[in-house]
């Protein structure tokens, strides 16, 4: 695969994941997606990366160089705003006469769909296009397809007028890269799917396109719980691993647990597995972590539940209920401040995105918060809220609809306020408070 260039697609950044960002350097089991995606890459051997990436990420995406000093990394950044087409567009001088791949890293899939990929690739056909057949609807790529060739892309079809369920995954070979840049410069959409345009013009234009047809787990960030999804995935496939940690006497731990080095577990706590805990993480008396991965360096006071959550790195909590909920980094929890994560009907929890009620598909759904976050004492978030990030929610508040990022709400005179939220937070606090602790 030496003249095969992969182009990683890391300059999006939806607002439907709102308040999550920069979707890519989301952590699970201490690795960011994109580096997922490349070790698995790397592993049936690709050598050569453009990471086509944002102004705002860029330097993300460069640090990666350093991750992977012994394949080729370039990190190009993407000025236009023409989406996936555009991330194609911005390499086109440097990946012309290169067979490319070009590839969706915050989708999920197992390794066999490399293995079969390589396997595919081996024939030397004109391109290679992965679908899998789904039994539920949602808004996606389609591929139509008459046998193993690829015939057509439907973009977001209406659920009324789908005539199939084979949805595409963005892992698309082209063995000549120029006709897919030249395929691209003559089309126009005025929606954003330009690229898909281009791909469905080059296929009846007669292109022959392999499909491989994959069957196994796809996990894809489109909604912010999405990341539960993914979370459990990757639980799903660990095994217990016990580093250099300080358990108590008392704990009990079943099924599979991962607990990282320098990780503490006090007096009277139960894991119940899956559970991974990241490096330095300290787990307080009579705790109760179920099915959740918990990053690096956070506290879990007394008396706290996880529950099938997904916890970042640097956060703190106190006597919390926190179930099925995302929190990222540097949030702190005040003592009995809890996450609703169940209707009172047992439906479906919606949540707005982008002003527009969404249906979750889970019964089950706790709250979405953001990076950098205050929640005050018996604060109680409702199902499906999401909190922005650098907001802070004062003490006793229910807060029943979200919160966009950097405000405050308070309650002040019989009313609740929603103000500019002017605090800075120095993020060498808690680390220093972590420090100090004594138990």
């Amino acid at each position: 695969m030496n003249n095969l260039v992969a182009i990683l697609l890391a300059a999006g950044d939806s607002g439907r994941l709102w308040p999550i960002d920069e979707k890519l350097f989301i952590n699970f089991q201490g690795s960011s997606l994109i580096e997922h995606s490349l070790n698995q890459l790397i592993r049936i051997g690709i050598k050569n990366f453009y990471l086509v990436g944002n102004s705002k990420n860029a330097v993300l995406c460069r640090k990666l160089q350093d991750i992977y000093p012994r394949v080729n990394i370039k990190v190009a950044v993407q000025k236009n705003n023409l989406g996936m087409a555009g991330a194609v567009i911005s390499v086109k001088k440097e990946i012309m006469n290169h067979q490319i791949l070009v590839v969706g890293p915050s989708d999920v899939y197992e390794d066999y769909l490399l293995t079969e990929f390589a396997g595919l690739y081996r024939q030397k056909p004109d391109g290679i296009m992965v679908g899998k057949k789904l039994d539920y609807y949602a808004p996606l790529g389609y591929l139509q397809t008459d046998n193993d060739i690829v015939k057509g892309i439907i973009e977001n079809p209406p659920r009324d007028k789908i005539k199939t369920n084979l949805a595409a995954i963005v892992f698309d070979y082209f063995r000549n890269s120029k006709i897919l840049v030249e395929a691209i410069e003559k089309s126009t959409s005025k929606k954003d799917d330009l690229y898909e345009v281009a791909k469905d013009r080059l296929i009846r234009e007669g292109l022959v396109v392999k499909l491989l047809s994959y069957n196994g787990y796809w996990g894809y960030l489109k909604y912010p719980w999405h990341v539960l999804d993914i979370s459990s995935y990757f639980l799903s496939r660990i095994k217990s691993k016990i580093n250099k940690v300080r358990i108590d006497k008392t704990v009990k731990i079943e099924g599979q647990v991962c607990l990282e080095d320098d990780v503490t577990i006090l007096e009277n706590v139960k894991i119940v597995g899956p559970v991974y805990i990241g490096r330095g993480t300290l787990i307080g008396q009579n705790c109760l972590i179920r099915e959740s991965m918990v990053g690096r360096n956070c506290i879990i006071g007394f008396a706290s539940e996880i529950a099938r959550s997904y916890l970042s790195s640097n956060s703190w909590f106190h006597r919390n209920y926190i179930g099925d909920s995302v929190i990222l980094e540097n949030c702190v929890f005040g003592s009995g401040a809890v996450t609703a994560n169940y209707r009172l009907d047992s439906l479906n929890i919606n949540s707005a995105i982008v002003g527009k009620k969404i249906d979750s598909g889970r019964t089950k759904l706790g709250a979405i918060v953001g990076r950098n976050c205050r929640i005050g004492v018996n604060t109680s978030i409702m199902p499906g809220i999401k909190i922005g990030s650098n907001s802070f929610i004062g003490s006793g508040i229910v807060v029943d609809r979200d919160l966009p990022d950097n405000k405050y709400l308070e309650y002040k005179d019989g009313h609740l306020n929603i103000v500019d939220n002017r605090i800075k937070i120095n993020h060498h606090h808690l680390e220093d408070n972590r420090l100090k602790l004594k138990f």
